[in-house]
């Protein structure tokens, strides 16, 4: 019973300490990888633009898939 206790009290402090970082930063860290920009500035993508760029249409996927290894499996 007094882990119980004592968990309980330490994830209290924890809600505690990350509500009061929200509330002074005023937003909430972003998550979303297409539009944190820590992540944008290591040149971090998010997969579902890599695929747009890939096999996105006409000229741009026939770019893309000039140096790719599974162009012959490629059906673009």
């Amino acid at each position: 019973m007094e882990i119980f206790i004592l968990t309980s009290i330490c994830l209290a402090c924890c809600f505690v300490v990350i509500g009061i970082r929200i509330w002074i930063k005023g937003e909430f860290a972003e998550t979303e990888i297409g539009r944190n920009k820590n992540m944008q500035k290591l040149g971090i993508s998010c997969a579902k633009d890599d695929e747009t760029v890939l096999h996105g249409n006409g000229a741009q996927s026939d770019a893309a898939c000039k140096g790719c290894a599974l162009l012959t499996k490629c059906k673009f």
